[in-house]
């Protein structure tokens, strides 16, 4: 997998026409009330551009399915979801062998040890994390476009979930299986809430292309995928707290269980949230680990998606102003982070993922003093014309009436840690899908 910022860097160097902005987020909840209703802001222009250019090239790039892989899960069934936990490495010197093993005998019988923040590198063998990314940004992207133009989102969902042949089987028994005689999976499907967002959007917008039918067998798969969520042990103990939250509460959205969203969300803002953030706003389960910058917003990303879906499942709520057990909010978090320095830790590449997560905290309590923005226009100066600009506002910035930028459009910036940025002519497809589905970070 490429580091974020050198995933950028080789994406504006592969192609060959001017730069547009692509931003892939770990997870985010867009609107569709927003959305629907179409009043943005006169300045949001250049995210709209975004939004389309990208619409257009995951349209041409998918569908995706779960059989797509080289290999079958477990199971038998390649209809399972199946996925390698990044961090675990094989451990073969105890285990006897006398010839030289093959890989696939290594991922079946040496023990395998956690070095947390080290990628093995044969991870994507296996890429039905890389096939699901794409299609998440596939259908936010193509749903968000059907504002502005037709959209390819119904037939994604419907090749990825759906159909009897391709469709995925609505569990997570395979993912991210630390490999070894005792193998164990249970995560991995964190950005399910871009695809609630597409869904909403669609049905909100009577796109005749989400039919009642697709909307039914959708609905009847979520449901089952509920079940494994709430009653699997592997579901139940997802160690990826926040994001296995971030599934329940939209699923539940997804098949119109408005008071069960807000129950689930309610459950985490009493319950793990407690203890994740500090009185300084410091994390200290995300600064613990060996990539402290990016889990610190990595997290981040996960509490304001929590709070966004909350937020629009009981619009009395207030999740912004939640406190931890020390009294510290999401913004407290927001704030503390922004003092770090990624170099501290050796993650210089990892500087942008902090952008969406400003952004979002901007748009939301508002930047009185414009310590939002200026850290933006400093680090991003063309944070407007990155799609998130559509949804996260009221933020400053981008092209008015005037037509006059309040933003330097005119580079393409450092890139934000998740994203990556250029208008699709002249790119080998096969190459920029493989780039984009390597922005999945765990």
């Amino acid at each position: 997998m490429l580091p974020p910022t050198l995933l950028f860097i080789a994406l504006i160097q592969l192609a060959r026409a001017d730069v547009l902005r692509f931003s892939s987020y770990a997870n985010d909840f867009v609107d569709p009330d927003y959305i629907v209703a179409g009043k943005f802001p006169n300045t949001t222009g250049e995210a709209k551009a975004s939004i389309v250019s990208w619409a257009n090239y995951l349209s041409a790039s998918g569908p995706w399915s779960v059989t797509d892989k080289p290999m079958v899960a477990p199971s038998g069934s390649k209809q399972d979801y199946m996925s390698w936990a990044p961090y675990w490495w094989p451990n073969c010197t105890g285990v006897g062998n006398t010839t030289e093993l093959t890989p696939e005998q290594i991922w079946v019988t040496c023990p395998y040890v956690n070095r947390d923040g080290q990628f093995n590198p044969d991870r994507l063998t296996i890429n039905d994390i890389g096939a699901f990314y794409n299609l998440s940004d596939a259908v936010l992207y193509n749903a968000l476009a059907f504002s502005f133009q037709d959209n390819h989102a119904a037939k994604f969902v419907n090749t990825w979930f759906l159909d009897s042949q391709t469709g995925m089987n609505p569990n997570l028994n395979y993912a991210q299986m630390q490999r070894g005689p005792t193998g164990q999976g249970g995560r991995d499907l964190k950005s399910f809430v871009k695809i609630v967002s597409g869904i909403l959007i669609l049905r909100k917008r009577k796109c005749t292309d989400w039919t009642a039918e697709i909307d039914a067998k959708m609905n009847a798969w979520t449901q089952k995928y509920i079940i494994w969520l709430e009653t699997n042990p592997l579901g139940v103990a997802d160690n990826h707290g926040s994001f296995c939250y971030n599934q329940l509460i939209a699923a539940k959205l997804l098949v119109n269980d408005v008071p069960g969203s807000v129950a689930a969300s309610d459950k985490f803002f009493n319950g793990i949230y407690q203890d994740q953030i500090n009185s300084n706003g410091e994390q200290p389960f995300e600064a613990a680990r060996t990539r402290p910058y990016h889990y610190r917003n990595y997290n981040l990303a996960a509490m304001i998606t929590n709070a966004r879906l909350l937020k629009y499942a009981d619009p009395t709520s207030d999740p912004w102003n939640r406190t931890t057990k020390a009294g510290a909010t999401i913004k407290d978090a927001m704030d503390m982070t922004m003092t770090v320095d990624p170099n501290a830790s050796g993650e210089a590449r990892a500087v942008g993922e902090i952008f969406p997560n400003i952004a979002a905290i901007a748009a939301t309590h508002g930047d009185p003093d414009g310590k939002y923005v200026a850290f933006l226009a400093k680090a991003f100066p063309e944070y407007a014309s990155d799609a998130s600009f559509l949804w996260d506002q009221p933020l400053a910035g981008g092209v008015a009436a005037t037509g006059v930028s309040t933003t330097n459009t005119a580079g393409s910036g450092a890139g934000k840690g998740t994203s990556a940025a250029v208008r699709i002519t002249g790119l080998d497809a096969t190459v920029l899908a493989l780039l984009v589905s390597a922005v999945v970070v765990l």
